[in-house]
């Protein structure tokens, strides 16, 4: 590949610019502070940090206290909110067995409610690289939030948001003038808009909320741009214009609906960008085909809705409370996230840890806290740990422990290493984890008492911490699921997941860890293994103990449109096929084209879909926006038979119709959003079945490569899934989240398309 440089103008905190260029110029060498220096942008490598950027710091004390990451909450039907995406300074620890802790200058959220105006929590200022604030809200409330985009450039490398081809690529990587200032194990040769670029630029995600992905939804096509600028009054009062319309009529459909004056003033704005942006060490030099007036310009001529915005942004929709005459779904109530989710950027801004909670309450909750209410002295009460791997670095392709893969992040929760959580002997608490990671699993093993030598977990006659899970990705367990699922499981929660468990106490004192991996092992490797955290078991014990609800009527009640959907409502059935190809991230065998919709679904139907894993080092992780999905099959080809033609379930290497699940489940399926695509396996074929390619059975070729007179084939890892495409139509995205993968082209653009026609035919 042809390499195409770009110079663009890197200016240091001493060298002039006004408030306004901040959001607009590149950022700082910290090795060379104090001159004017020029930065390389290429489309031959990835972003990588100033390394000088760090400051080493001293690290804090290990086994702190869990930090209650402050919450936002609604009141009155509404949740209203201001969510500001900062920069400044936080303290990171080391790889594992690194003592040292780092200083470095991060991007993430902090934010306030609106509804009862007051400062940004002071947690969010200190140097703990915590989540953003938990928005807490309830079905069938309204949802307002003003994102603001107040990110310095000034601190970070210069990043570009457009790119298309020859000498304008936007792919990013940093110079100095020692020659390259790092460098990185994959991505060499990636290309526009499949690399790491527009770093600064972002959106807001909101995963597994159910709503529009269109206009001020839950709209992931979006880029909002950095500004320093304060919000001028006629803005202010067209912000609150735009939330009064939604509150009167809903989301807006058409860009015409926002206010005229806010229209032109964030034209302006763009157009101001693209006159002063620096390239190639001038200021207002940038290319035709960087600039980004044009392309808004198109969309809204078109009657689209602008994808490039300026320092400001207006979430606003409604959480659907299920009601079968207005919607065929409702929001599932449970534990929810945010995060940032620009192309290009998704994965290191989710690892500068720009993410947070998102906790919807319901009737799940109400009746949890009824049944734990129904005796005296008991009490449920809970905990939200957001689990990050934080970093200002990209390991790109291998999760923890794979092969070649260098030292990776340590797992914290809600921006400490393991944290401290207390609880009283014989006490039950609720415990919501998000695994806001940007590339690795967080896979549950046991609980070990402190000092001891082996876990204490799974055996209930042993004291103990003990955990039942009773929701998977925002969607409660029925009953029958609660009952069969074992206690203590362990549990794989790929990046993206969620799971609530109900956490038991034993009844006497005593300090447990919480023993984690980072991957799942094989072929010999090492995944990384840690304690995600302890908890000190102490103070007077509850009495009588607390237990788990027992019976179907002391278990949240089951919402009616999370019921199975039967095999007879399917309209269509579609396979996807998920590949690392030697670097080459892709989907049936393409990259990301953001030209093209990869699937079309219509609106109000069911689908069925084959979800394969051609990679055997690694599970992609499956995420679909807007709409969860319900797992009614999975096959895990590395733990099938393979050799015992005459034991059960054997898996025939030559016979892709023995490539299947052995048992799978006939109902009470589980809703996911995002699923872990169980990796390939590979099988030497007998020469009696083939020596070449052209030999092999035809249904089995485009899995066998031979070489030598000898043929090996993969046989793919998969699940199968059934969901609704129901209530909003439009167009969102699908891919692995793994997100350096979904940075660097494993994604798909897919639509749900009208029902409906206001054409007549008679």
């Amino acid at each position: 590949m042809r390499e195409s440089t770009v110079m663009i103008q890197n200016r240091s905190r001493n060298c002039p610019q006004s408030r306004r260029a901040a959001g607009f110029v590149s950022g700082r060498l910290s090795s060379l502070a104090g001159t004017c220096v020029l930065l390389l942008v290429s489309a031959m490598a990835l972003f990588i940090p100033a390394a000088s950027a760090q400051t080493q710091v001293t690290c804090p004390p290990a086994s702190q206290p869990l930090i209650k990451v402050p919450e936002i909450r609604s009141a009155g039907g509404k949740l209203k909110a201001e969510l500001l995406l900062k920069d400044g300074l936080r303290t990171l620890w080391g790889s594992p067995g690194d003592p040292r802790c780092a200083s470095q200058y991060m991007r993430f959220f902090t934010g306030r409610s609106l509804l009862t105006p007051s400062p940004v929590d002071p947690l969010f200022a200190g140097p703990a690289p915590i989540p953003g604030p938990t928005l807490r809200a309830h079905v069938g409330d309204l949802i307002e939030i003003e994102f603001d985009n107040h990110v310095n450039t000034q601190n970070f490398a210069n990043s570009l948001d457009r790119g298309e081809t020859g000498q304008t690529d936007g792919c990013d990587v940093t110079y100095t003038g020692n020659g390259k200032g790092g460098s990185q194990p994959a991505g060499q040769g990636d290309k526009m808009p499949n690399c790491v670029h527009g770093s600064s630029t972002t959106n807001v995600h909101f995963h597994g909320i159910h709503s529009t992905p269109n206009t001020t939804g839950d709209n992931v096509l979006l880029y909002i741009r950095p500004s320093l600028d304060p919000l001028p009054p006629k803005a202010q009062t067209a912000l609150a214009e735009i939330f009064t319309n939604c509150e009167k009529h809903g989301p807006p459909t058409l860009w015409t609906q926002i206010p005229q004056y806010w229209r032109d003033w964030q034209a302006g704005l763009i157009s101001h960008y693209d006159n002063t942006a620096p390239y190639q060490g001038k200021p207002g030099n940038l290319p035709p085909d960087m600039k980004l007036t044009p392309v808004n310009q198109t969309e809204i001529a078109a009657g689209l809705w602008p994808q490039y915005q300026m320092g400001w942004y207006s979430y606003c929709y409604r959480l659907p409370a299920y009601d079968p005459k207005v919607v065929k779904m409702g929001q599932a109530p449970g534990t929810h996230w945010y995060h940032a989710h620009k192309h290009g950027s998704t994965a290191i801004n989710v690892a500068n840890g720009m993410t947070g909670a998102f906790i919807i309450e319901g009737q799940y909750d109400a009746d949890l806290r009824k049944y734990y209410a129904s005796t005296p002295g008991w009490k449920l009460t809970e905990d939200v740990m957001v689990i990050q791997q934080l970093t200002t670095a990209l390991n790109l392709t291998q999760p923890g422990g794979g092969p070649h893969s260098r030292s990776v992040p340590l797992l914290s929760v809600n921006g400490r290493e393991t944290p401290v959580l207390q609880m009283q002997p014989n006490q039950i608490q609720l415990w919501r984890f998000v695994n806001g990671s940007e590339r690795d699993a967080t896979y549950f093993q046991n609980f070990t008492l402190q000092g001891a030598s082996s876990s204490c977990s799974g055996n209930l006659a042993t004291p103990c911490i003990h955990w039942r899970q009773i929701a998977q990705d925002g969607v409660q367990f029925n009953y029958e699921n609660f009952q069969n699922t074992p206690v203590d499981n362990k549990l794989y929660l790929a990046p993206g997941n969620r799971a609530d468990f109900l956490v038991q106490a034993p009844s006497t004192p005593g300090t447990y860890s919480l023993n984690v991996l980072g991957a799942i092992c094989r072929n010999g490797c090492n995944p990384q293994a840690q304690v995600l955290l302890t908890v000190n078991v102490q103070g007077a014990a509850i009495s009588p103990a607390m237990t788990y609800p027992p019976n179907a009527q002391d278990y949240p009640q089951f919402p009616p449109f999370l019921s199975d959907i039967p095999e007879s409502e399917i309209f269509t059935h579609r396979k996807l096929v998920f590949q690392d190809a030697s670097g080459t991230l892709e989907i049936n065998g393409v990259q990301f084209n953001d030209k093209k919709i990869n699937q079309a679904m219509l609106l109000n139907t069911e689908e069925e879909w084959k979800v394969m894993n051609l990679d055997a080092t690694k599970e992609h992780p499956f995420h679909i926006h807007v709409n969860p999905f319900q797992i009614t099959e999975v096959f895990q080809p590395q733990t099938a038979n393979l050799t015992n033609p005459s034991g059960p379930c054997y898996v025939n290497p030559a016979d892709p119709e023995t490539w299947k699940s052995c048992n799978p489940p006939q109902q009470n399926f589980v809703w996911w959003d995002t699923f872990a695509i169980p990796a390939s396996n590979s099988a030497t074929l007998p020469s009696s079945v083939c020596t070449t390619q052209a030999q092999c059975p035809a249904n089995i070729q485009q899995y066998t490569t031979c070489s030598n007179n000898q043929c090996t084939v993969t046989i793919p890892g998969y699940f199968k899934m059934r969901t609704r495409f129901v209530d909003f139509p439009g167009q969102f995205v699908l891919h692995c989240h793994i997100l350096t993968h979904e940075d660097r082209g494993m994604m798909e653009l897919i639509e749900v398309v009208p029902d409906t026609t206001l054409y007549s035919h008679h």
